[in-house]
């Protein structure tokens, strides 16, 4: 450490630093007291490290000179508890010529600042008790700077969040149906990351990235909207392909979002150059933006949004692996598969697990929506109204339908018909092929859980009561 320190830290009065003084011995304490009260410092005494600790819980000091020598608590040992306790504190060590290395070697260790010698130069003493307590100033300045940092990154991380909740709000009052997708797609895309070994923070770029992809859409008229990219004449097809380029200008200008709005500008780019906007190929396109690609391909081909019709989850599977290394990187494509599978798989669980028992502190989880009714309680109790059907709630409406749908969508050749908002309508699931055993396990789990089959039809539905 420098031997002077910068004095233009601040005016230096010294009435208005409080010292410490620690030693077993009344007679120094009483002359270093005198010393420093002449010099205009306010000085508290101790005769013990004991003392001393229980004194500092509840008074404030600049700098604490002790004793090296001192029975029960050396000045040592003090010395290495104040700056546990209290480390902006500046310390000091008093010794005589006989402990002068145990001195030197307490300020080898870091636990002291420096060390006066008995009996003292009183110039030298207050040359040194001054850049002590300047010390401790620069100390206490730096704590609450790093405090007032700590604190402006909270905020600025709540105005991060705050803003990622106000885009997803106009996405949501746009286009409800555009939000749902994009929660998909911000999932599946950040799990897809975990497995390409990305880290947290990018991770959390690409599930946010997900979430804003389709940001850029909210200026589109109403008719564009409600139109599939399928169904688009070629007019309309120009404005559609601006709009990763609309997302990017919405959020460029956002520092934190500068990795984000590039990722959303690119991912609808293709590795052999025939994506949009700007026809990028291969390893100019960001490794997110891949990422990004693959996963809303695959959920807008099971929505229909690419090829009018919609596909199951195992058809839209294989589509992406015929453009494999083609619009999109092979190895993106093996760690989305088995990311879709695990995303599949939870949702099997979620739905086919046990519903929790009812209590009045616990209402049964949304999972428990597609259960059959227990029959042993069916005469006594009314039915729920918790079903995947009219006049529940929409919230667990929703999220029945979605899980039930994802699940539905891991069959090959199942689909779903919903005609809940028709009059009398039902909701109905065709299982596909019998002479599949996946199809047929299907089969099982649709009659366990209350749902009817209809021969005529050849599909399943669910009774309203």
């Amino acid at each position: 450490m420098n031997d002077t320190l910068d004095n233009d830290l601040t005016t230096y009065v010294p009435s208005e630093h409080h010292i410490l003084c620690v030693d077993d011995e009344a007679n120094i304490l009483s002359a270093l007291k005198r010393m420093l009260s002449l010099e205009g410092y306010q000085v508290s005494t101790c005769e013990s490290g004991k003392e001393a600790l229980e004194l500092l819980k509840t008074h404030a000091f600049d700098l604490i000179i002790t004793d090296l020598r001192m029975p029960e608590m050396d000045g040592i040992a003090l010395l290495k508890e104040i700056k546990l306790l209290y480390p902006q504190m500046t310390r000091v060590m008093l010794t005589g010529n006989a402990d002068l290395e145990s001195a030197k070697a307490a300020i080898n260790d870091g636990e002291v600042y420096k060390y006066l010698s008995k009996p003292w130069d009183e110039p030298e003493t207050f040359v040194v008790i001054k850049e002590a307590i300047l010390l401790t100033l620069k100390l206490r300045d730096q704590e609450s700077l790093n405090e007032t940092v700590s604190s402006l990154e909270g905020r600025l991380h709540e105005y991060f969040v705050t803003t990622i909740k106000i885009f997803s709000n106009l996405m949501e009052i746009r286009a409800p149906k555009l939000l749902a997708h994009s929660k998909n797609v911000a999932y599946l895309s950040s799990q897809t990351a975990k497995l390409l070994g990305f880290n947290e923070e990018e991770v959390q770029e690409i599930y946010i990235s997900g979430l804003l992809h389709d940001i850029g859409k909210i200026g589109f008229s109403d008719r564009l909207l409600r139109t599939s990219a399928f169904d688009l004449p070629h007019s309309d097809f120009e404005v559609y392909r601006k709009h990763p380029s609309f997302g990017f200008a919405c959020l460029k200008s956002l520092d934190r979002m500068k990795n984000i709005a590039a990722t959303i500008r690119a991912h609808h780019e293709q590795i052999d150059g025939e994506g949009f906007p700007e026809g990028l190929k291969g390893e100019d396109i960001p490794k997110s933006a891949q990422i990004l690609g693959v996963v809303e391909t695959y959920f807008e081909l099971m929505e229909g949004e690419l090829t009018g019709s919609s596909m199951t989850s195992m058809q839209a599977i294989k589509a992406l692996y015929a453009q494999g290394d083609k619009a999109f990187d092979r190895s993106i494509l093996d760690k989305f598969l088995i990311a879709a599978k695990k995303m599949a798989l939870n949702v099997e669980q979620q739905i086919t697990s046990p519903p929790p028992q009812a209590t009045k502190a616990n209402t049964p989880e949304p999972a428990a929506a597609l259960s059959a009714p227990n029959k042993t309680n069916e005469a006594s109790t009314k039915p729920s109204s918790y079903r995947p059907g009219r006049g529940e709630d929409p919230a667990k409406k929703d999220f029945t339908f979605k899980i039930l749908s994802a699940l539905v969508n891991t069959y090959s050749g199942a689909k779903i018909d919903d005609r809940r908002d028709e009059k009398s309508g039902f909701l109905w699931v065709y299982s596909g092929s019998k002479r599949s055993d996946d199809n047929q396990k299907l089969d099982d789990w649709l009659n366990k859980n209350g749902f009817i089959y209809d021969n005529k039809l050849s599909g399943w539905y669910y009774p309203f009561d």
